[in-house]
């Protein structure tokens, strides 16, 4: 199927992918690549807009790809390079995330709890997939006011109470 949409010979594919793990390994990379590169569309808004917008894209392309965030959301353990791209992405994430903060050094608290906060957000959206029990502006704007809410405990957490 990949062959033919590319336009190129299953032995191409495979002479560059040689096992289907690594051509899925790859088709992942790609489309977390694509979707990572659409959080942020634009980095004039003010930081609550911001955040909705990249809310919007998520919830967006979780809809127009259920089955396979599905499956990299709950199937990316299983593989130590699917859990790499899954990782790779949250991080990615992340650093948009406290890029748009604008902080010189980031308290160490705050990527672990944008990290829940993505986790949160990622289990959220697939559940409501499911049944679609609220309406999907009501779901971002909860997602939102989630970030918000948690943000300033988050830059207060501190390594040095250890």
């Amino acid at each position: 199927e990949v062959a033919a949409v590319a336009g190129v010979s299953k032995a191409l594919v495979f002479h560059y992918f040689p096992t289907k793990r690594d051509l899925q390994v790859a088709i992942l990379r790609a489309a977390t690549s694509e979707l990572v590169s659409r959080l942020d569309p634009d980095p004039s808004l003010p930081r609550d807009e911001r955040l909705r917008a990249g809310l919007e894209v998520f919830v967006a392309y979780i809809e127009q790809h259920p089955a396979s965030y599905l499956a990299m959301a709950r199937g990316a353990g299983s593989d130590e390079r699917l859990l790499r791209v899954f990782e790779d992405t949250r991080a990615a994430v992340v650093e948009i995330i406290v890029g748009a903060l604008d902080l010189p050094e980031p308290p160490p608290g705050l990527r672990l709890a944008l990290r829940g906060w993505i986790a949160m957000v990622e289990e959220t959206v697939l559940h409501w997939l499911e049944s679609r029990p609220v309406p999907r502006p009501q779901l971002v704007s909860f997602l939102q006011q989630v970030a918000l809410t948690m943000l300033p405990s988050a830059l207060s957490l501190s390594a040095e109470e250890r």
